[in-house]
């Protein structure tokens, strides 16, 4: 599969860019493809959290149904 590049001012060409913070990702950085969905390291975490919130379990408990 095959990426268009764009290429900044500077020479720098971006791979992706992230679904949540929309921060672009350059070649050679690492990043996450979930879902169709990409996100950059740094929101991983917060793409996590929102992902498994109804998962939450209130003190440690969850009543399944």
């Amino acid at each position: 599969m095959r990426f268009a590049m764009i290429h900044e001012a500077d020479g720098s060409a971006v791979r992706q860019q992230c679904s949540l913070c929309g921060d672009a990702i350059y070649v050679g950085e690492d990043y996450y493809q979930v879902n169709g969905q990409v996100f950059c390291e740094s929101c991983l975490e917060d793409y996590a959290r929102a992902y498994f919130a109804p998962f939450l379990c209130a003190g440690g408990q969850r009543e399944w149904k």
